[in-house]
């Protein structure tokens, strides 16, 4: 029946749905029921809609939209911006339109409103897609709460610009309430709920742990804190002390055994300051 109905509106442009029901034969009460149907069922698909005399006519299919490309720039108050590569002026995003992207999220967009120069208005666009997640790991401390039993608790992000909580799943471990713990994001806000969801990956430490504010900070950058157990080991293995075959062959045997001669004595002699040692050091 919808062929035929497409057919008939091709041809005819509208028409009224009486007059479409006796072009189809369906004048009859349960034909005419099934028409109704149809074109309701059309109407809700935007295959075809009601002008306003009510007569039918077929749907104009839109033509797709340009999409583009770029990095968001999110607000504490909700709306943001999107910058585009190659171009001076940001889109302003308002905050219905943001669809849950993050802030440094690479997100495809349209335009819905050009700018107006002479209005002194910006550009503004839609997000329709997120394309990558900047915020793979977050680190904080670990606030115990029983209101969803199925995670542990949570941890609110320090970046003003994320409002969302990041609910860590239950780990191997049993968590106290006072450990900073850097996780691995999962899942990101979306229509489904608007929270993050982590693993746990390590715990940094705790809140009374001394330079741990340091340490919090070094963690969330990526920045590595620790050397591995091979780099530790090869370090234990550098004396304390520069040895007198060090210095031969570098800037003279001559000038290194003085050198040596000079800091051993700085050393017996207890009088090797920060400046001095700096000083007699350099070979």
């Amino acid at each position: 029946m919808k062929t035929s109905i497409k057919e008939y509106l091709q041809e005819h442009d509208k028409a009224q749905i009486n007059d479409l029901a006796a072009a189809l034969g369906k004048e009859g009460s349960k034909d005419f029921r099934d028409l109704v149907k149809t074109i309701s069922l059309m109407e809700r698909r935007h295959e075809l809609k009601f002008e306003d005399d009510g007569s039918l006519r077929l749907a104009q299919k839109k033509a797709p939209a340009i999409t583009l490309k770029g990095i968001f720039h999110a607000h504490k108050n909700g709306f943001g911006f999107v910058s585009l590569e190659g171009e001076e002026e940001d889109l302003f995003v308002g905050r219905n339109d943001v669809n849950h992207a993050i802030d440094g999220d690479t997100v495809e967009i349209v335009i819905t409103k050009v700018a107006d120069r002479n209005k002194g208005t910006a550009a503004e666009a839609k997000i329709i897609d997120i394309l990558e997640h900047s915020i793979k790991t977050v680190v904080g401390q670990i606030v115990l709460d029983e209101e969803k039993p199925k995670y542990a608790g949570y941890i609110r992000s320090k970046n003003q610009k994320i409002s969302q909580l990041i609910y860590v799943k239950k780990p191997a471990i049993q968590l106290e309430g006072t450990e900073i713990l850097k996780v691995e994001i999962d899942q990101y806000p979306s229509r489904k709920h608007n929270y993050f969801v982590a693993t746990v990956r390590d715990v940094v430490g705790h809140v009374t742990d001394p330079g741990i504010d340091v340490l919090e900070v070094l963690e969330s950058m990526d920045i590595v804190s620790e050397f591995p157990e091979e780099v530790l080991k090869e370090a234990e293995q550098v004396p304390d002390a520069p040895s007198a075959k060090g210095f031969r062959g570098t800037l003279g045997s001559a000038r290194g055994d003085h050198l040596y001669h000079r800091w051993g004595r700085c050393q017996r002699l207890g009088r090797c300051g920060p400046y001095q040692a700096t000083q007699e050091r350099q070979f």
